[in-house]
């Protein structure tokens, strides 16, 4: 069977998968978008787009996203390290393919927000990047949550064949952690639950947030970075498993439209710009 038979067939069979299990009703209490950085590419065709949009450049927004619920406080990412705000012009990686900038750094704004790192007592990942993960060390005190393929490939022999920089999250490697090997719902209500995304890496997760007006709402990670490659179902050249990637997305579709929830894309700086970020909060 031809490729592109073949993807619509596997397509076509997870639309007849339950997404997961159902959710319940509550809600957390409020959430803060964060601004964790920028990022910027002269090509996003090089990785992101492969053969779309060629020598097209393109900009990133990176999100972290600060929970209330009840008494307690839950971070989803921790962006791009604060130490990069020193840097007014930037970092380049990948042979400048890719250009990081912090403007706003997350201890300020949390701290605007009357929050030190040390009142975070939640702490999950989508995974384990340096945009995602740069900040990682300040809430080594918090109660972590991570998939277990995650944590291994992280904290294993060799995280650099993943992309992993360890020095920005090795404090974590003491803290109190929840290893999972799927969802989990992390109140225990439904109101934030962990999703299991695999592909980008390989115990990528995003996370399912229901806001008290506004809704549910999807925190896509990397599960896919901006909204043409999600309505083409379009896979980065780098990413770890091109078939999960795309298992991934279709079982986030189904979720989607059965939980009646929005995406938000992390990376799609368009997206990004129209929702309110801190020190307003989402509800």
């Amino acid at each position: 069977m031809p490729g592109a038979a073949l993807r619509k067939l596997i397509r076509i069979l997870l639309l007849c998968l339950p997404a997961g299990p159902a959710l319940a009703d509550a809600t957390v209490d409020r959430m803060y978008v964060l601004e964790c950085g920028q990022t910027r590419t002269p090509d996003v065709s090089a990785n992101w787009s492969p053969g779309v949009d060629v020598g097209q450049a393109r900009d990133f927004s990176d999100n972290c996203y600060l929970i209330r619920h009840g008494d307690r406080w839950l971070l989803w990412d921790t962006g791009l390290s604060d130490e990069i705000a020193a840097k007014p012009e930037g970092v380049k990686a990948s042979n400048g393919l890719l250009t990081s900038w912090v403007r706003r750094p997350l201890q300020g704004q949390l701290a605007a927000l009357g929050v030190q790192p040390s009142d975070v007592t939640d702490l999950a990942i989508s995974h384990f990047h340096s945009d995602h993960a740069g900040n990682a060390n300040l809430f080594a005190a918090a109660h972590v949550y991570l998939q277990q393929r995650e944590y291994d490939a992280a904290f294993g022999a060799n995280p650099s064949a993943f992309g992993f920089v360890p020095a920005l999250y090795e404090k974590l490697r003491g803290s109190t952690t929840t290893l999972l090997d799927g969802d989990y719902d992390i109140f225990g209500d439904g109101s934030a639950v962990i999703l299991s995304t695999p592909g980008h890496t390989p115990g990528h997760q995003s996370l399912l947030v229901r806001l008290p007006q506004r809704g549910a709402v999807v925190l896509s990670g990397d599960m896919v970075h901006f909204r043409a490659n999600w309505d083409a179902r379009r896979v980065p050249a780098r990413n770890f498993d091109k078939d999960a990637s795309v298992s991934s997305m279709e079982r986030i579709a189904r979720l989607l439209h059965e939980q009646k929830a929005e995406l938000w894309i992390n990376h799609d700086r368009s997206e990004s710009d129209n929702i309110a970020h801190a020190p307003a909060a989402v509800r």
